[in-house]
């Protein structure tokens, strides 16, 4: 009969309490490690959001910085809409960069001229979706926007995007800057202005390959400032016989220009 009554007692297992107790814990274990994953996920997921649009960011902002401090023409200089153009073997590159209800757009149209888009900015396509703050935006020589774009000498670009997550408020703020060496300046150069004889009379006139001829008007005079006719566009313009070395103004519609001199020398 002992031994009876000690086999019974070595055979005992878990109440049933036990188990839901054990059950009830691991279940609370593994709910928290699902929990933890799942946050550990999302937030991977938001931080490789956030780097994608960090360095899509960085690069559009790159690219425009290069091309401001070289031979970018600005058309459009607004705290949140910047347009400019780039001179390019076909025409001219119109590169727009702007904000409108928290999102980044940008757009690239080559055409014969310069010209600012009249489109709507968010025509464009979306870059990042910013934070909303007074500091994302374009500033000109230190102004939030300037009347004399193409006089502009300093571009300066904030880009606040948000990388809030979970409920949370963040941003990450990128900066750049642009010191126009083209400011105030066509990119004229002598060959533009085209010199040729008519009898003892020097002919000059614009070269029609430049970049938005179209909308630039020239002032002959001689080097010691006797005016000797003016044009638009491409038309000629017969210079008195006896001049030969001849000072070409050349301005554009924004008021920018540029001063060449030409010799041209006609036999009688």
């Amino acid at each position: 009969m002992l031994a009876t009554t000690r086999r019974v007692r070595c055979e005992d297992g878990f109440t049933l309490v036990e188990i839901l107790v054990a059950l009830t814990i691991s279940l609370i274990v593994l709910f928290a490690t699902l929990q933890s994953l799942d946050a550990f996920t999302s937030n991977a997921a938001h931080q490789t959001r956030v780097t994608d649009a960090n360095e899509q960011v960085r690069s559009t902002m790159d690219r425009t910085v290069v091309d401001l401090r070289g031979a970018a023409v600005i058309l459009r200089a607004d705290a949140t809409d910047l347009v400019y153009s780039v001179p390019e073997s076909t025409g001219a590159r119109n590169e727009r960069l702007c904000v409108a209800a928290g999102e980044l757009y940008g757009s690239s149209t080559l055409t014969p001229t310069p010209a600012a888009p009249t489109a709507a900015c968010a025509s464009g396509s979306k870059i990042a979706t910013l934070k909303s703050t007074a500091r994302t935006g374009f500033t000109y020589d230190g102004a939030s926007s300037s009347s004399t774009p193409g006089l502009v000498k300093n571009v300066g670009l904030t880009f606040s995007l948000d990388a809030g997550s979970a409920g949370r408020t963040a941003s990450s703020t990128l900066q750049a800057s642009a010191a126009r060496r083209a400011a105030g300046n066509l990119l004229i150069a002598p060959p533009d202005v085209k010199a040729a004889c008519d009898g003892n009379q020097p002919v000059l006139s614009l070269s029609p390959d430049i970049p938005g001829v179209s909308s630039l008007t020239v002032t002959y005079t001689s080097t010691t400032g006797v005016s000797l006719g003016s044009a638009s566009a491409t038309a000629s313009v017969h210079v008195a016989a006896g001049f030969s070395d001849i000072v070409a103004t050349v301005t554009d519609a924004l008021g920018v220009t540029s001063t060449i001199v030409r010799s041209v020398v006609c036999a009688s």
